[in-house]
């Protein structure tokens, strides 16, 4: 097995829940938003105040709720494991069939087949386990040779590379 160190910090947790959350949304959500919100404005400018000017309110309510409490929650339970590690370390062990990562508060091996998703960006990737379950790997800590072992393992197990 190949081990590497991994090295956290509140700055990069915060810029991987924020890259989530904006891949998450997506840019269709957005627009529907913009959609909704021109509909709306339309209809109240017009004196409209039919039952379709209170589902508009609504919907855009609910979505603004829904983006919020999304990018929260993942903050929130990002930094709480951040700040349970007494030191904001990790290593991260690459085997054929499995991988496992482990901290001062624990550790799992997984199967690659776990691995949804990898979502690369320039600073950290993220892989995936399911819609809103991921684990963040800094890049700095993994030289390119560590990050082609990582991304040929997860696509041959039927990752998604992003």
């Amino acid at each position: 097995m190949n081990t590497f160190e991994l090295h956290y910090s509140e700055a990069l947790i915060r810029k991987a829940v924020w890259a989530f959350w904006r891949r998450t949304m997506g840019w269709r959500f957005f627009v529907a938003v913009a959609l909704l919100l021109v509909a709306f404005a339309y209809l109240v400018a017009s004196g409209d105040r039919s039952w379709w000017v209170g589902a508009f309110a609504s919907v855009l309510g609910l979505a603004g709720i829904f983006a919020v409490m999304l990018y929260f929650v993942q903050y929130r339970e990002s930094i709480t494991k951040l700040r349970r590690m007494p030191s904001p370390q990790g290593t991260f062990e690459v085997g054929d069939e499995r991988f496992r990562i482990a901290s001062d508060v624990g550790s799992s091996e997984l199967s690659w087949s776990t691995i949804t998703e990898i979502w690369r960006f320039s600073e950290f990737w993220l892989l995936l386990f399911s819609r809103a379950q991921f684990i963040t790997l800094p890049l700095a800590d993994l030289d390119s040779e560590a990050r082609e072992l990582i991304l040929s393992r997860a696509k041959s197990h039927g990752a998604k590379i992003i």
